[in-house]
């Protein structure tokens, strides 16, 4: 008898109880939900117990910020109906609960007839800017939002004609005094005036309502009372930092006052002479707190290491008995400033403080109120651009959702609609949300009232919270977790289990950012502290997890960069299935990266990280298309010719630019267009004859695209030149081609008549677009912003050491905070002038730079929690050459975060400093100057297609199909669209192509080689723009299933006795009457196989079988003439069928 085996059982998280609490649907909560928490699956539980509870499924409303978010949540809801429709409970305790919820939803589904599965948009799943949008639309008047166009692409260009509408209030009879009052201050400078204008614009709704409270009475009182309050909190903060070391600094500080106010009496320090306790924490004693912290800080901020005369400590004088302690205070002073040094808080505290404006200058309040004149009248002027241009941003369509719902004491229709409608609301990422956003949710809850059976559910974490830049606010979710929305109380929640990341990542994520965050939150000015995690997967790759490489003295970034390579090469070969990401936190940290992966040969996607116009192919496209419809243009008409396609050395360029023919003086040969010198090659006697042969094959093309000038649409001209020099023969990845085709778009786009009317646009539009990712790449390579709620095996994350976008100018600063109380508070301050410094001004700007240097932080947690086995952090670091020690990257860069665990750690394993040889240094700089030249060979041509009859129908009568004959032609499929047809005759050609050449060549890459030609025949029956990349994508998609499907290699296979491709044959009679058959071969059996390819498809809500039933029956006269031919040739055992490539199905015709 053998003893039971007891399975073991299934590993719960620690944080399976506030997971549990979290589907308590008649409770409102607010959760935490660190990385890799399983914070979607979460919200997707709670969502589908609410929809059970629901009578309508409308009623629950999630909310998400990305529409990537959105799909993600309604994917996974429709998921989890078909799993539990189609499938059995699941083992997994997670899996099996969602099973649960999923079923009872259907049971609920098919109890109310809700067919949630056939009509999944009945799920109420938006998010924010569709919700506003949504909102907005169903009150247009009131919302005074009109017909809400679509989102402008380009909002810069409505910002600037605001702008330009605005500044013509400067001129006439009477000028805007206001505008000439900010223009004064500026120095006259229009320009500077314009952009900083435009820059407000862009965050209008965070100081449009501040600003216009500065015109009402007792503003200034306000200002000098936000201020006053704002000191004092931060004055308390230092005195509760300093309580142990009180007694100690005020005795030391009054000795030094002392000494002070006796050799040096303007010195801040003397006001400590007669100090017996620590001042109050107001503004007035401001000045006396200013002169302790300098006793213990440096100007950088740092704590003192040693002290003398110039802050009150003189060395012992024998002649001055009053010096005799002075040794003994020093030693004081000294112990009390290394006790103070590892205290981090108190050293924060004592920089706020440094920091803090003392109050409200009148000049500063005078143009204040100037700006709450103009700045109102600016956004006014943007309100009729938008209504001019017929399209908005979304910030005015928020704004107008808001006006919407109106007051919480006055709900428009559509708010009191919703309240009845909307019973239980769900909110992702709330760590990113801006003030506008919460308002918005906070009208959404306003006529809630505790246990009415409605319930508000905010998922977010604030560790993670990096979209500053957008207006978030991590405050708005700290605040909410500890006070609730509106009349709303929520509950606080905690997950704490990592799933994603293996056990080694999470350990050392923990004790890194915990030191690396703030200790305290900080509801004002944004600062979260550390949670950590538990990880709920056990450490399984063998390496080290986390290694950082530190390249020193890299200034060309080359070691870092092969640094990365090398990386990539090693993981690449150590965990052949593992994704790889390369993460940056800006575009521009990736400018030695990228090349060196090309150099590599390493396969990369980078979606959205490069431009479009940083493409060369684009750039040569830019330059042949302003060079055709600009004669004059030299520098364009010499990239043209110093492009691949022609590939001009410099001199034979530096000849042909100054050539005159003799009929302008030499001093003038900038004037001649280069078109010309094209007529006149053989009379160029200093031209190489390898630059006089290209320019030849060059020239052709060149002059026969000028005489077509105006008589085709842009976009054919251009690309019918560029085919035929030979362009698509240039382009080296397949991703080119469709950068190409993203360029052609825009030309399509932008076409006036043949020309492009307004450049400026034209470019603002090419800024927009990025080029295509490389294809089947395992390397995934994006900014951090971009990684978020994606996760990787491997993590490497370059440029550590490089800051951020710099603040740059404003013409105004503001905050908005919460204070001690909850309530909220503002502040704002117009750009101090030129030489001037505005104290008020000052703080704003360090309070948006600790803004930032915490959002920093928060971003690099954000990159290195997307790695689940391993984690590799480089960064380029200096050595002080005097000292000889490495310096502290700036306080922008992401590295300065964690540098003093680095520095702490130093000599571990995990950290590897890379020394750059100064050698390797020059010879990288030499490399950048080498020139490289890519070109077609001399010998070139434009590759000849397929020979075809497309001369058939200028033939005589008595060579057509007779009038009851049925033409082989490709068929129109179930839609008469012409490209179509034409995609069926290229396809047509391309498989005859394949059958009568050896079939084993033909490989994925062989048949991505075949796009230009494709792209070119196509373009020769017709087509252009969208339906020619249809109809050249369709040819694509049928020859890639025909060489994936062994029928239809078996057709194709050329070894088949008697085969042949579009056999024409010929019947006898009064009328010549002639067939093509598509294929025909004789097979092993001495079959005789007649073959037709249809490159049509059923319709949508066609049954395939009768579709391809209806196929036979259609071309079964056209199959048996076929038959009848050949049987007239004497054969007799004949079998005819119709192939459908698309289908990769053969159908017999019985």
């Amino acid at each position: 008898m053998t003893e039971a085996v007891i399975p073991n059982p299934i590993r719960q998280p620690v944080d399976a109880d506030a997971r549990s609490r979290a589907l308590d649907i008649t409770r409102s909560f607010a959760v935490s939900a660190p990385a890799g928490s399983g914070k979607t699956g979460l919200l997707t539980q709670r969502v589908l117990k609410l929809l059970a509870s629901c009578q309508q499924p409308e009623e629950v409303l999630a909310i998400t910020f990305t529409r990537k978010a959105a799909g993600e949540m309604r994917e996974r809801l429709i998921e989890a109906l078909q799993q539990a429709r189609d499938t059995e409970r699941p083992d997994n305790p997670h899996d099996a609960i969602t099973w649960d919820l999923a079923s009872q939803l259907l049971a609920r589904d098919a109890e109310l007839n809700w067919q949630l599965l056939q009509m999944p948009q009945r799920l109420r799943i938006q998010t924010i800017d569709g919700l506003c949008r949504s909102l907005a639309s169903q009150l247009p008047i009131e919302s005074g939002l009109g017909a809400p166009g679509e989102p402008l692409e380009q909002t810069q260009i409505a910002f600037e004609m605001a702008v330009v509408n605005l500044l013509r209030h400067l001129d006439g009879e009477t000028p805007d005094s206001d505008l000439q009052q900010l223009l004064l201050h500026l120095d006259n400078d229009l320009g500077q005036l314009n952009k900083l204008l435009q820059i407000l614009l862009e965050k209008r709704e965070q100081w449009l309502g501040p600003l216009l409270n500065v015109g009402r009475e007792g503003a200034q009182d306000y200002f000098h009372f936000a201020i006053d309050e704002l000191v004092a909190e931060n004055l308390g903060d230092l005195a509760s930092a300093l309580r142990g070391y009180a007694g100690e600094l005020i005795e030391l500080a009054s000795y030094a006052g002392q000494n002070l106010q006796r050799d040096n009496p303007g010195h801040p320090l003397s006001a400590c002479a007669e100090l017996d306790a620590l001042p109050e924490a107001d503004n007035g004693a401001l000045p006396v707190w200013l002169a302790l912290t300098e006793l213990l800080v440096t100007g950088k901020g740092d704590i003192r290491k040693a002290v003398d005369k110039r802050v009150g400590f003189p060395a012992v004088d024998k002649k001055n008995p009053e010096t005799a302690l002075a040794n003994e205070y020093k030693a004081r002073i000294k112990d009390l400033l290394a006790e103070l040094s590892g205290n981090q808080p108190l050293l924060d505290a004592i920089n706020e403080v440094r920091k803090l404006p003392s109050g409200l200058q009148e000049s500063q309040w005078q143009l204040l109120q100037a700006l709450a004149q103009v700045l109102p009248k600016l956004v006014a002027e943007l309100k009729l651009v938008f209504q001019q241009l017929g399209a908005t941003d979304y910030t005015e369509v928020a704004q107008a959702a808001l006006i919407a719902l109106g007051h919480s004491d006055e709900p428009t229709d559509l708010a009191l609609k919703l309240d009845v409608q909307t019973k239980h609301i769900l909110v992702d990422e709330f760590q990113d949300t801006s003030q506008t956003q919460l308002q918005l949710l906070e009208k959404l809850t306003a006529g809630w009232e505790p246990n009415d059976g409605r319930t508000l559910f905010i998922v977010g974490d604030g560790m993670q919270s990096c979209y500053g830049f957008r207006n978030a606010n991590v405050g708005i979710f700290l605040d909410a977790r500890a006070r609730g929305i509106g009349e709303v109380q929520l509950e606080p929640l905690d997950l704490q289990v990592n799933f994603r990341s293996e056990g080694a990542v999470v350990e050392w994520v923990n004790s890194t950012f915990q030191r690396a965050f703030p200790a305290e939150d900080n509801i004002s000015r944004g600062a979260v502290r550390y949670l950590n995690s538990h990880a709920f997967k056990d450490t399984k790759w063998p390496a080290p997890a986390v290694n950082f490489y530190g390249c020193i003295d890299d200034d060309e970034r080359s070691r870092e960069a092969q640094q990365v390579v090398e990386l990539v090469q090693r993981l690449q070969a150590e965990d052949r299935g593992g994704r790889i990401a390369i993460l940056v936190r800006k575009k521009r940290h990736l400018g030695r990266v990228l090349p060196a992966l090309s150099a590599a040969g390493i396969s990369y996607q980078a979606p959205d990280l490069a431009p479009l116009a940083s493409k060369m192919v684009v750039l040569d496209l830019l330059s042949l298309t302003r060079a055709l419809l600009d004669p004059s243009d030299r520098i364009s008409w010499l990239a043209l010719l110093r492009a691949p396609w022609c590939g001009l050395q410099l001199p034979d360029l530096y000849t042909l630019a100054n050539w005159n023919n003799g009929d302008l003086a030499p001093t003038d040969t900038s004037a001649r267009p280069l078109l010309l010198a094209l007529r006149e090659i053989d009379d160029i006697q200093l031209l190489s004859d390898d630059g006089r042969a290209l320019l030849q094959r060059a020239a052709g093309p060149i002059l026969q695209a000028w005489q077509q000038r105006g008589r085709k649409p842009l976009r054919t001209w251009i690309e019918g030149l560029w085919l035929a020099l030979g362009g698509p023969a240039t382009v080296t990845q397949k991703s080119d081609l469709d950068n190409v085709q993203d360029f052609f778009q825009l030309l399509e786009k932008f076409d006036s008549g043949g020309a492009i009317a307004d450049w400026q646009q034209f470019y603002n539009a090419l800024e927009k677009l990025f080029a295509r990712p490389g294809q089947d790449a395992s390397v995934q390579v994006m900014t951090i912003h971009k990684s978020k709620g994606l996760e990787f095996e491997h993590v490497l994350i370059p440029g550590l050491d490089q800051g951020g976008k710099p603040g740059g100018d404003q013409l105004l600063r503001w905050a908005e905070w919460l204070n001690r109380d909850g309530d909220s508070r503002f502040l704002l301050a117009p750009k101090s002038a030129r030489g001037d410094s505005d104290p008020l001004f000052d703080y704003l700007r360090y309070d948006n730079s600790e803004r930032e240097r915490l959002e920093g932080t928060r971003l690099l947690y954000v990159g290195c929690t997307r790695a689940i086995r391993s984690l590799h952090l480089l960064a380029c670091v200096n050595r002080d050459e005097k000292k000889g020690d490495l310096k502290a990257p700036g306080a922008a860069a992401l590295l300065a975060s964690i540098w003093p665990t680095i520095r702490a750690d130093e000599d571990s394993a995990w950290c590897q400093w890379l020394e750059t040889p100064e050698d390797a240094q020059q010879a990288e700089r030499a490399a950048g100057n080498r020139d490289y030249l890519l070109r077609l060979p001399q010998q070139w041509q434009v590759p000849a297609m397929p020979k075809q009859d497309w001369l058939a129908q200028y033939r005589m009568p008595d060579y057509l199909p007779a009038e009851t004959g049925e033409a082989n032609i490709p068929e129109l499929g179930q839609v008469a669209l012409r490209w179509l047809r034409h995609a069926g005759t290229v396809a047509h050609e391309t498989l005859a192509n394949i059958a009568e050449t050896d079939l084993q060549d033909w490989n994925v890459e062989r048949v991505q080689q075949q796009r230009p030609l494709w792209q070119l025949r196509l373009g020769q029956l017709g087509l252009y723009g969208s339906g020619l990349e249809k109809a050249r994508d369709k040819v694509e998609q049928a020859v890639v299933k025909a060489l994936d499907c062994d029928t239809g290699r078996w057709l194709l296979d050329g070894s088949h006795r008697d085969s042949a491709c579009e056999l024409e044959l010929h019947s006898g009679g009064r009328q010549l009457r002639r067939a093509i058959v598509d294929r025909t071969f004789i097979d092993k059996d001495g079959v005789r196989w007649i073959v037709d390819y249809k490159t049509a498809e059923p319709a949508a809500d066609e049954d395939e079988q009768d579709f391809i039933a209806t196929q036979l029956e259609r071309y079964r006269g056209q199959l048996d003439a076929y038959r009848k031919l050949f049987y007239a040739r004497g054969e007799r055992h004949i079998r005819c069928a119709l192939y459908f490539p698309l289908l990769q199905k053969l159908a017999e015709l019985s």
